[in-house]
């Protein structure tokens, strides 16, 4: 069976990328129907992706790469789409819980809070330029792991990918919250200079605070880095210290709360065990 490249497709590797097809089909399904129940605005749309990917991706089965790229553009779209209807489909918000978590977490204290008594001006541009590395290092891993890994590889790095991000949008439909920005009532604004300007646009055009649980910055950027251990040790190494970094920096600019951040680590392991351990 010839792949995009020309070669011969293993049964194995097709049934991977099958699988990661399959899970992004499944979520779809999982959004269009609370949507037909509970938020019928966005029924329409999430409908109309179900289909178009169902087609795509049938169309394309011999085609891996092509079917890559069919998973991850439905996937970078559902961050758009899934989040803001969380909240009509649960009628609420649900930052009051997670807020708790976080004061069991932390002995009592709100780690968004404790952070605010650190922040300066400095390391509030330095904390955003940190936190808006994760863009083109998503995108360039995702690019790389599409067309620069060996085939079954490929599936695997998708199939994980899906996984982290089928995941985390189940916490947005079904935990919609804002995070600490809008949460807390902080002493002061975060008065920042260019790199800050940069993060509050790029929030803004992607529909503005929500989906704080969990934090996607941290689950796709600690499983970009895990998969990458497994395979180019020296490279995984390199990106580790930019993970920690990315995670620190969403609790200082008060997107996430301590759990998010957890749930992320966590969803990033088990995407990137499931990757390895998962047969066809």
């Amino acid at each position: 069976m010839p792949d995009a490249a020309g070669s011969v497709a293993s049964p194995q590797r097709s049934g991977l990328m099958r699988a990661s097809a399959c899970i992004v089909a499944v979520l779809l399904a999982i959004a269009t129907v609370a949507f037909a129940l509970r938020a019928p605005a966005s029924f329409p749309l999430h409908l109309t992706l179900l289909i178009a990917f169902v087609a795509v991706t049938w169309l394309a089965r011999r085609h891996p790469l092509v079917r890559a790229f069919a998973i991850v553009a439905v996937l970078m779209t559902l961050y758009q789409t899934l989040a803001e209807p969380g909240f009509v489909i649960m009628g609420r918000s649900f930052d009051p819980q997670l807020a708790s978590i976080d004061r069991l977490l932390a002995g009592g204290h709100d780690p968004a809070l404790v952070a605010e008594r650190w922040l300066t001006p400095r390391n509030l541009e330095v904390f955003s330029f940190i936190y808006g590395i994760f863009i083109p290092y998503l995108w360039l891993s995702i690019l790389l792991g599409c067309i620069g890994r060996p085939d079954e590889e490929r599936a695997r790095f998708v199939l994980g990918l899906s996984i982290t991000y089928g995941l985390a949008y189940l916490g947005y439909l079904f935990v919609p919250s804002r995070g600490p920005v809008e949460y807390y009532a902080f002493a002061a604004p975060l008065l920042g200079g260019r790199f800050h300007a940069l993060v509050l646009e790029s929030v803004r055009q992607t529909g503005g605070n929500h989906g704080a649980f969990p934090s996607l910055h941290v689950g796709a950027s600690a499983y970009l880095c895990l998969f990458d251990l497994r395979r180019h040790l020296l490279r995984g190494l390199t990106y580790l210290p930019m993970v920690l970094l990315i995670a620190i920096s969403t609790m200082f600019l008060r997107y996430h709360y301590l759990i998010d951040i957890l749930a992320g680590f966590a969803i990033a392991f088990l995407a990137a065990w499931a990757a390895e351990r998962v047969r066809a």
